[in-house]
């Protein structure tokens, strides 16, 4: 969509570029950078990081081999059952019944929704008047509508294709050619829509006179976990989207339905191979270490519970690289999780314009008087919401770059961008400012290194650009002065202790376990749920072998997210978009630091969903080639 404003800045940042290369400054930075670039790329660091001679053979290992048996064991049940189980789905009257619900749903086609309506609002209305409770205006009126609505046949989605309004939206989200025909047409057709319009309505009805809040979710919960199981890749984009708003145990549910869909898709494809890859092989590894840390923890009970939380979240990074399989998939997986970050964003940004949190538990008052709010949005935690933003951010940059400058979508992502940046400052987390700034300069120097000449003009001009309050917060870095930094001092001071007695196998998963053995080594009488520190806690809590498999694991995602960056022109899409999940990843490894990052479970799911998601792009950019 291009617009006269749009194609004035495009043409002026042209220009201004153009005037910029042909500078004496610009051939001098161009001549400096060249020296830095080529002693970088030819550094042992980057010969290290980069090499691929050895990945061979992790799939060829004894371990391996081990740890894929579940996986050969269900394409061995495929091949002898697959054929047999899909021909009995495809006929299956159930199974017509709910490809026919999701496309009626889908479609909004108006005799189903008009009987759902219609027969919810009488249901509810009957039952109401039984219980001797007069009726509601409301329901009525809204039983009327579906009456309306039954009169006519029309799928209103399709109405959606050609509308102005629309095709903004579209076109600023970046999904310019997207259709809303994205039904099946002739499974709205015949009886059974409208059959069961009228059972789902009736019981909606009886649903909304017990909750009204489950029975207005029931129709929406029955669509979505028939579509996840008609198709898992939309589990994964709902997980995705949903990780950093709905309730633990509510994304909990949708990864676990949604795995359960993805073993009857595999179950029932012909020839279907489940990837697992030597990423997957380490945390498999780390889940079995964990297990046997929780097993024989000082609090069994409560490990085991952790665990579970891990088990679900670790195994849904299989169930993603095993259902993104196209690129049209990814990017649009990519952008769900840009959206729901800065709904997020907007969510914290609201909080700091009208005073939504007050809360002054995260601020030591005697150093920074001034400062008695930082935004937590949806996350409850305003280290937390950075840890996430961390993630999010690189992500973002991509699509803000590589969109043309005289289209919506560049500028759509670079306020989503902005939003998303202004939300981490507001967290005031200097770990995660410290990350951020680690993510920016990797990023800078593998995509544009010599942007590097402006480094100093930006040195200069910060002072002037952030608030003091930032400034502040800054530089009390490390000053033990500030109760926050003496707290973790004194934490990972006691953890320390812990781990000379407990270096080998760990205590146990989990704060119930933490919270009986640290006391006797903590330092100040300080208590404290976990260490601050992930490193830290992972090896307090399953040993120094959870420790080495997780950090191996990530210098191995970290080796592909290279080889996927060197795929092809490094430049290009899904160069730029390894590059940005790369750095994500390890600006929030840089917070682990200072801060244990697993402890929301819902930014530990989110964590290893940003890792499917790379090695997601890692098989299809290989594929590509």
């Amino acid at each position: 969509m291009n617009s006269l404003i749009l194609t004035s800045l495009a043409a002026f940042f042209k220009a201004f570029g153009r005037m910029f290369k042909e500078s004496c400054v610009c051939k001098i930075l161009l001549a400096i950078y060249g020296a830095f670039s080529n002693g970088w790329k030819n550094s042992c660091i980057m010969r290290f990081i980069g090499s691929t001679d050895k990945a061979m053979y992790a799939g060829k290992s004894v371990v391996y081999k081990i740890f894929r048996l579940p996986a050969a064991f269900w394409e061995s049940l495929q091949k002898k059952t697959g054929a047999a189980l899909r021909q009995k789905i495809d006929t299956s009257v159930l199974c017509a019944a709910g490809r026919c619900y999701v496309n009626a749903f889908m479609a909004v086609n108006t005799r189903f929704w008009g009987a759902l309506l219609l027969c919810a609002c009488l249901a509810y209305t009957f039952f109401r008047l039984t219980a001797l409770q007069p009726y509601s205006a409301p329901v009525l009126a809204v039983g009327a509508l579906g009456a309306v609505l039954l009169i006519f046949k029309r799928n209103l989605m399709a109405f959606l294709n050609g509308s102005r309004v629309v095709d903004f939206v579209k076109a600023a989200a970046g999904f310019k050619d997207l259709s809303f025909e994205f039904y099946d047409e002739k499974e709205t057709n015949g009886k059974m829509k409208t059959v069961l319009g009228i059972i789902a309505g009736l019981v909606t009805g009886a649903a909304m006179f017990v909750s009204p809040l489950i029975g207005l979710a029931f129709p929406f919960a029955v669509f979505g976990a028939a579509l996840v199981l008609y198709a898992p890749v939309t589990g994964v984009y709902a997980a995705v989207f949903l990780a950093p708003i709905a309730p633990t145990m509510a994304l909990a549910g949708v990864c676990i339905w949604t795995g359960i869909s993805f073993l009857i898709y595999a179950l029932t494809t012909e020839n279907f191979k489940i990837r697992v890859g030597g990423v997957g092989l380490g945390l498999m590894l780390l889940l079995a270490v964990l297990f046997v840390s929780s097993a024989f923890s000082f609090a069994v009970f409560g490990s085991l519970k952790v665990w579970a939380m891990y088990f679900v979240f670790v195994m849904f990074y299989f169930v993603i690289i095993n259902t993104v399989k196209t690129k049209d998939q990814l990017y649009g997986l990519l952008k769900v999780f840009v959206f729901s970050g800065a709904i997020v964003a907007l969510y914290g940004l609201m909080q700091y314009v009208f005073g939504w949190t007050t809360s002054n538990a995260w601020i030591d008052e005697t150093m920074f008087e001034d400062e008695t709010m930082r935004v937590y949005s949806t996350l409850a935690n305003p280290n937390v919401l950075g840890e996430y933003l961390l993630l999010v951010l690189p992500v973002c940059a991509v699509f803000m770059i590589k969109f043309k400058a005289n289209t919506l979508a560049k500028w759509a992502y670079l306020a989503m961008f902005a939003l998303l940046g202004v939300c981490l400052v507001l967290t005031q987390s200097r770990g995660c400012w410290l990350g951020f700034m680690l993510a920016a300069v990797i990023f800078v120097t593998f995509y544009e290194g010599r942007l590097w000449g402006l480094v100093p003009i930006v040195l200069v001009l910060l002072p002037f650009v952030l608030p003091e309050t930032v400034i502040d917060r800054v530089l009390s870095i490390g000053n033990m002065e500030d109760s926050s930094t003496s707290y973790r001092v004194y934490i990972w001071l006691g953890t320390l202790g812990m781990l000379k007695t407990y270096w080998l196998g760990g205590i146990g998963m989990g704060e119930a376990a933490f919270s009986q053995v640290y006391p006797f080594f903590s330092y100040n009488a300080i208590i404290a749920p976990h260490s601050h520190n992930t490193f830290l806690q992972l090896t307090v809590e399953a040993g120094i072998g959870a420790l080495a498999v997780f950090v191996i694991t990530q210098f191995v995602f970290a080796k592909k997210m290279v080889k996927t960056y060197r795929l092809g022109y490094e430049k290009s899409w899904s160069s730029t978009a390894a590059l940005a999940i790369g750095c994500g990843v390890i600006a929030f490894l840089a917070q682990s630091m200072f801060d244990y990052t697993f402890y929301n479970y819902r930014v530990m799911a989110l964590f290893f969903m940003v890792m499917a998601m790379g090695m997601s792009l890692k098989y299809i950019k290989e594929g590509a080639n």
